[in-house]
């Protein structure tokens, strides 16, 4: 008697039974209830929306605002429309977060490189910084500086003077807005020369020290550049402070008195 060492073949299984087949099932009918439950929660927020009398789209963006924002990039007052505060809250977004990436780049160079240096307090130093800031929330973060270092300064109309340029309150800090006048772009030309001096010099000075060994003092003649070179531009004005003055809100003249914290709206904050 012989034996067929083959192994069986096993039949088709039925669907029910198919794997597959019960996988795929599986996610239709889970597709079906989170859709049919997504539509059942549009349909009643509409419904009772509109028993409200409540607007649904975006119509409300050609509506008057008729509330004002402190700080704006653009040009916005109280009755312009809800699209404009919305590019105002978009610039001002922008703005933080281009700021926030490029001081946090700097810090988290300067700190990492202090970190790794040979001199034990500096090394020590970054070291507790990095400890005491790292794997920490940034909401908790800003709520300890919110609540546990602001929240500790007096109000806007006991506001700490810094040097009558700022006022520090538990609603931050309000500095002068400048204002760019005649000569202030021979400001920023100068300030731009200087800076592209200062470059080249310094490129020079190091392939000059590795040439010949000598040492040139190209960091403080560029940081005398970089600073001096704009105010030299600016005394050759009638005025050391024309092209750019610092300007309180409300007034028309650079050197008037500034304003209290409390009524100082147009001011940078």
């Amino acid at each position: 008697m012989s034996s067929d060492p083959r192994p069986l073949k096993p039949g088709n299984p039925r669907p029910w039974n198919d794997p597959r087949v019960r996988s795929v099932a599986f996610q239709v009918i889970a597709i079906i209830a989170v859709g049919w439950i997504g539509y059942s929660l549009f349909q009643n927020t509409i419904s009772n929306m509109e028993s409200r009398g409540i607007r649904t789209g975006f119509g409300f963006l050609n509506e008057t605002a008729g509330f004002g924002i402190i700080m704006s990039l653009i040009d916005y007052n109280e009755t312009m429309t809800y699209s404009r505060t919305f590019l105002v809250g978009l610039t001002n977004t922008l703005l933080i977060s281009g700021l926030g990436i490029l001081f946090a780049t700097i810090v988290g160079f300067i700190v990492g490189i202090a970190r790794l240096s040979t001199n034990w307090l500096v090394a020590k130093l970054a070291l507790a910084y990095i400890e005491i800031f790292r794997n920490v929330p940034l909401l908790l973060q800003i709520f300890f500086w919110y609540f546990a270092v602001l929240g500790t300064l007096p109000g806007p109309r006991q506001a700490l003077d810094v040097g009558g340029v700022a006022f520090l309150s538990n609603r931050g800090i309000i500095i002068p807005r400048p204002v760019f006048e005649a000569g202030a772009g021979w400001m920023g030309a100068a300030f731009v020369i200087a800076l592209l001096v200062s470059v080249v010099m310094i490129i020079w000075a190091r392939r000059r020290q590795a040439a010949t060994g000598q040492i040139f003092p190209a960091f403080p003649i560029a940081t005398a550049l970089v600073l001096g070179l704009p105010r030299w531009r600016t005394s050759l004005q009638a005025s050391p402070w024309s092209g750019i003055s610092p300007r309180w809100a409300g007034s028309t003249s650079p050197a008037a008195s500034p304003p209290s914290p409390s009524s100082a709206p147009s001011c940078w904050r």
